[in-house]
């Protein structure tokens, strides 16, 4: 059960897993309470896609409910704060319930945003579950202190990543001539245009630069003016590009010199793995909680400091002017990434789920 169809990270590990189970011939549905958003293509085919129709997530409850009593599954899987919540309520009510497993995305400590009463249902909720899944080891012993839950119950499992999808599609984009053949290196960054980015940070680290570069931000959301106002404060608007939300990030990456993650709090980057697929160095910050999973500082990427544009800066100039590291972090990081390629996270669900019935 998902939320929505936005192109969000969540959407996209669901999407992703969806399309493995079914390649692995084992049934399973997707229910969205909408589906109107971009993610929608990423589904490989619409055969087991139910829409339930409603604007917003929290009336979904009888519609999802009656969909569980109908098709009766064997295990019921869902994402992200508040639809964990409304499957609780769902599941909890049946006589004949299924296992329930529910997937955790971020720190609910560094993201604020969740209140006395919604932590009291979280709690209730994920103490209910048969399992409950993380992003990162962070945010698994943050869940098991916070809300008091059985330790054997919390599963680390990082997103699945189509790897040798990306891999093979950036290497086919160069060979078409179609990366950067521009004499100003360009800088990259992907995610919602929202506080948690910390895209405010990159566009001060990037004024600071020692010389020219563009910085391109794929992504849409409510701080659009916000950087847009900060860009023109700091005299760099002419270097800020803002595309909005793009289906193929590989085609943008290609073009790209270095990738940064500047976010305040992060369940797991999925965007660093597929940079690093796409073959551009990473600089991420070390935020709470996933980067520190995927990066080993120096060695497939820079770990900066958080909400330090100075890190930041210092370290996209270090890239730019040291070709040399900078080849060895795209090839270290080659290597590292195989553990979150789609194929064995997937195995790792279907592992996870298999013992659980």
């Amino acid at each position: 059960f998902l939320s929505d169809l936005d192109g969000g990270g969540a959407q996209r590990t669901v999407i992703n897993l969806i399309n493995q189970l079914n390649k692995k011939h084992i049934p399973c549905s997707l229910v969205v309470a909408r589906s109107d958003g971009p993610a929608r293509s990423w589904l490989d085919n619409n055969d087991n896609l139910i829409d339930l129709g409603v604007k917003r997530t929290h009336l979904a409850f009888f519609k999802l409910r009656r969909i569980l009593i109908e098709k009766k599954p064997d295990l019921f899987f869902s994402t992200m704060v508040d639809a964990n919540i409304l499957s609780y309520f769902c599941v909890f009510s049946l006589k004949e319930r299924p296992k329930l497993v529910l997937r955790e995305t971020n720190s609910h400590r560094a993201r604020q945003d969740i209140k006395y009463l919604r932590r009291k249902f979280v709690g209730f909720a994920y103490r209910f579950a048969d399992a409950i899944i993380s992003l990162s080891s962070g945010v698994s012993a943050e869940l098991i202190e916070d809300y008091n839950l059985t330790p054997l119950n919390v599963t680390t499992i990082g997103n699945p990543v189509d790897v040798k999808k990306i891999v093979e599609l950036s290497y086919k984009l160069r060979l078409s001539n179609l990366s950067n053949t521009d004499d100003i290196p360009t800088v990259i960054a992907i995610g919602r245009l929202t506080k948690q980015k910390g895209f405010d940070v990159l566009i001060e680290a990037f004024s600071m630069l020692n010389q020219p570069a563009k910085l391109v931000i794929l992504g849409e959301g409510p701080d659009r003016k916000l950087l847009i106002d900060l860009a023109a404060k700091l005299n760099i608007s002419d270097q800020l590009f803002l595309p909005g939300f793009v289906l193929s990030p590989s085609n943008w990456l290609v073009h790209a010199d270095v990738f940064v993650l500047s976010s305040r709090w992060e369940g797991f980057g999925h965007v660093i793995i597929e940079a690093m697929a796409s073959g551009v160095p990473v600089i991420v910050t070390d935020c709470p909680h996933g980067p520190r999973d995927i990066i080993q500082n120096g060695f497939n990427g820079l770990l900066v400091k958080m909400n330090d544009p100075i890190s930041i800066s210092s370290a996209i100039d270090y890239l730019l002017c040291n070709e040399n590291e900078s080849d060895d972090l795209k090839s270290n990081a080659y290597i590292s990434m195989m553990d979150f390629d789609i194929d064995v996270i997937t195995n790792k669900y279907i592992d996870l789920f298999n013992r659980l019935l």
